[in-house]
């Protein structure tokens, strides 16, 4: 008796099983956290370690789920083609072939990465012993192909069991660590901010042109040592008429030979030292890595137009790693003082990304970087003592200035958020 079609379509039956027991699988262990994964194995579940196992040779697992989905579309594409020889008529063989690949698309492909991405534990824990087992039936194939592969990926680079680990998943790791108490809050945020040190640009670390101390270049060495006392800079930037033309990093040691010798008169143009300057838009990490390669210790920053927009140190680069550094200058006050649970008293030149972590508020501007560049997009004129501007449901009101730039700013954060931004001037009259 002729079977008919029935051992093919049980062949493709099969096949779509395997590629659904592949993307599930792949979409589920990809899915699953480290963390997860161990709390899982400490709670004693077989199938857990079954996963560890799995997942500690990913390129293996890889390899298995690749080859799994290969050789089952390969399959179910020749059992296929074997219907076809059942049908007489043209549209008949059409109709087969699209319901097949809507069917493949849709059981083998779409429905179990969905359902597999909802539930990651429960799919991982499912497909583990069916996935180990079949991993062991298609090691011959998958090393045979590893073996081909590997004189290949040497040529291009690729170490053989090499693992990249993503910026996502370490901060995952950090957090979790921090939360079962393994590394410190300190650590944590040293460990952050080495992630995002290498996309960070120079104008978001430098000090700003309004905050330079600098010398003009036809001052005596008497005047310049005054100002270094002064200031307590030991490279101070020297200019000829304006800021904007800097010709010299002075370094005080090479005032001392003169104070020693008495020739106090001497001009400090006859002691500057190279300018290094860097655009505002270079990153961190390539102004770190030329600083080093220069023996600097500090560049001038220029804007778009070739004016001096700041200046950056290296202490500057590493504060972004480790956080504040105080010297004996410093006059150690917190950037951010928080009053109340809802009120702060804030520098006006700390950048939003820091007063957010610091606060958690979630404020932003697209003129700046800083909280008080933030004021100024939305007063739209020079701030003045008392003025407030209400982002969202916080409330920023001038506490001082300085020139014409904000100094110190209140913060506070109001219940409820009103539906758009309301700018409200409360200076002076004239103002």
């Amino acid at each position: 008796m002729d079977p008919g079609p029935t051992i093919e379509l049980l062949g493709l039956v099969l096949c779509f099983a395997l590629t659904a027991i592949a993307s599930a699988a792949d979409a589920a262990l990809s899915a699953i956290s480290r963390h997860r994964l161990n709390a899982l194995v400490s709670e004693g579940r077989p199938r857990a370690q079954v996963i560890a196992h799995l997942l500690d040779d990913p390129a293996r697992l890889k390899a298995t789920t690749l080859t799994l989905d290969t050789f089952a579309k390969c399959g179910a594409t020749a059992l296929i083609l074997a219907l076809l020889f059942y049908t007489p008529t043209l549209w008949q063989r059409l109709l087969i072939v699209f319901v097949a690949l809507l069917l493949l698309l849709l059981l083998g492909e779409a429905l179990p990465k969905l359902i597999a991405t909802a539930n990651p534990d429960r799919t991982a824990l499912l497909l583990a012993r069916p996935l180990r087992i079949l991993s062991i039936i298609v090691s011959p194939i998958t090393g045979l192909v590893g073996l081909i592969a590997a004189p290949f990926a040497r040529m291009l680079g690729v170490k053989p069991g090499s693992t990249l680990v993503t910026e996502e998943e370490l901060k995952l790791l950090v957090n979790v660590g921090e939360e079962e108490g393994l590394i410190e809050k300190e650590e944590r945020e040293m460990i952050e901010g080495i992630l995002i040190f290498g996309d960070t640009l120079v104008r978001e670390v430098m000090v700003p042109r309004i905050d330079i101390s600098g010398l003009e270049v036809d001052n005596p060495v008497n005047a310049a040592l005054d100002f270094a006392l002064e200031q307590g800079h030991s490279r101070i930037p020297v200019y000829d008429e304006t800021i904007d033309r800097i010709v010299g990093i002075l370094y005080v040691r090479e005032m001392l030979p003169l104070l020693r010798d008495g020739k106090l008169d001497t001009p400090i143009r006859d002691l500057l030292r190279q300018v290094y300057f860097v655009p505002e838009t270079m990153k961190v990490d390539d102004l770190l890595r030329n600083l080093k390669s220069r023996k600097v210790h500090l560049a001038i920053v220029v804007d778009e137009y070739g004016g001096t927009a700041g200046l950056v140190t290296i202490e500057d680069l590493l504060e972004e790693i480790v956080g504040e550094i105080q010297d004996e200058y410093d006059v150690e006050e917190p950037l951010v003082q928080h009053l109340a649970p809802d009120t702060w008293i804030v520098d006006a030149r700390v950048s939003l990304d820091d007063l957010n972590a610091e606060t958690g508020l979630h404020l932003a501007t697209e003129e700046g970087d800083s909280v008080g560049g933030l004021v100024y997009e939305k007063l739209g004129t020079i701030p003045a003592v008392g003025d407030s501007v209400e982002v969202g449901n916080v409330k920023i009101i001038v506490q001082s200035v300085q020139g014409l730039r904000p100094e110190k700013l209140r913060l506070e954060l109001h219940s409820q958020e009103p539906e758009e931004a309301i700018i409200q001037e409360v200076g002076d009259a004239g103002h």
